[in-house]
């Protein structure tokens, strides 16, 4: 089937619509914690695993496939990985314990890990250089778009059609997906001047010291970002059960909610990648990870105040999270040799995503740690663990990013 050929605009922005189509299953579980706590009797710790294997998954993927998007069509892996999608998602509606949703999640995480960073690589092989930089801003930037999507999807159609309908219904985006990508998005072919080393031979990636260290920032923002999108939701359940009745925010929807804090990362990504580009990338990052770790701490401290202040609060954190991830990913595409851009994504995604699938766990365990999701002290600790190591990304972009400018 023919593609036509698009203008840098349009490939922007159909490679964004797929992207938000291939992630409708991205905020299932974590948003239905609640709901698997009751059905399930999962602890915390149990709850924070089954998230956790989503992104185990993503990260064996992103380990095989794109490192193999140097030496292969892109295409072709992109568009089996949405296949896999709709149909991890279908076989969710079949788990009844830890085991059996882990396994479904950890294939969804795999499908993802075989379309969102292919897809970058995608997107970045088809762009001028005038056009990389932002259409690698707005890829990522749409992230937040898709998860809060997948928040208010799974929120609105629990109630009325079960969890495991919702799982189904989260299927079809995907599936859609795949019928888009066909007569949308171009072949990848490796390039011309291919790599000089075996499959999984990273060490030319290992010696790219800049390339290194923005891996390690992406693992350290990964790590808040999934904690804050996974426990977010029990968070909000926890502050409207000990609220005063007839106080405001008892009866909110949760699900608008959480899908509108994730949106409003969207702008803050795209805005914290266009100042960097005007007063230097390391500036940003820096100041956008001292600031995410002060407000994660606040964050945590407020779960018994006011919901409409927690409510306030977890924007502000949303943005904070979100100012640098756009930021640190043009800058990996930057520094990138193109003889092993897909291998150097592959190792930003192998680091970038074993931060995700420890963030929500290490969160999980710090809040039974502290006494279970019933006591304020235990969030506290919970929110303030994620920032105490958020806090170690400074000093990773000193030691080997350096302050000299990324961009070419």
């Amino acid at each position: 089937m023919a593609v036509r050929s698009f203008t840098p605009v349009q490939l922007i922005v159909f490679s964004c619509l797929i992207e938000v189509l291939s992630m409708m299953s991205l905020s299932t579980f974590p948003s239905l914690i609640p709901v698997f706590r009751t059905e399930w009797g999962i602890s915390n710790a149990e709850a924070g695993a089954i998230s956790g294997l989503f992104f185990a998954g993503e990260l064996l993927a992103v380990m095989v496939l794109s490192a193999l998007t140097d030496r292969m069509d892109a295409k072709p892996i992109f568009i089996a990985s949405l296949v896999l999608s709709a149909a991890a998602a279908f076989g969710f509606m079949l788990s009844y314990d830890v085991w059996s949703g882990g396994f479904w999640r950890l294939l969804q995480g795999i499908a993802l890990g075989g379309t969102y960073m292919p897809g970058l690589k995608i997107l970045t092989d088809h762009l001028p250089i005038t056009h990389r930089a932002r259409g690698t801003s707005f890829y990522t930037a749409v992230y937040y778009l898709a998860a809060g999507l997948s928040y208010f999807v799974t929120l609105e159609a629990e109630p009325l059609i079960g969890w495991q309908w919702t799982f189904g219904l989260s299927g079809l985006g995907p599936m859609i997906a795949v019928i888009l990508a066909f007569r949308m998005i171009p072949a990848s072919p490796p390039p011309a001047q291919r790599p000089d080393t075996a499959l999984f031979d990273y060490r030319p990636v290992l010696r790219n010291r800049r390339a290194l260290g923005l891996s390690i920032l992406y693992a350290l923002h990964n790590m808040e970002l999934i904690a804050f999108s996974s426990w977010l939701i029990p968070f909000f359940v926890y502050s409207q059960s000990i609220q005063s009745p007839g106080s405001w925010g008892v009866d909110l929807n949760l699900g608008s909610i959480a899908a509108l804090v994730s949106l409003i990362a969207l702008p803050a990504s795209v805005i914290g990648n266009e100042i960097a580009q005007r007063i230097g990338r390391q500036v940003v990052i820096v100041a956008v990870m001292l600031a995410s770790a002060a407000i994660a701490v606040s964050f945590g401290l407020l779960g018994s105040s006011a919901f409409v202040i927690l409510t306030i609060v977890a924007f502000l954190y949303s943005i904070s999270i979100a100012a640098d991830s756009s930021t640190i990913s043009a800058g990996l595409v930057h520094v990138a040799d193109p003889r092993y851009k897909g291998t150097t994504i592959s190792l930003y995604s192998i680091i970038g995503f074993t931060g995700a699938a420890l963030g929500p766990i290490i969160f999980g365990i710090a809040l039974d740690l502290g006494g279970g999701e019933g006591n304020a002290t235990a969030w506290v600790i919970a929110f303030s663990t994620i920032a105490a190591l958020g806090l170690l990304g400074p000093i990773a972009l000193w030691r080997l990013v350096g302050f000299k400018s990324i961009d070419p």
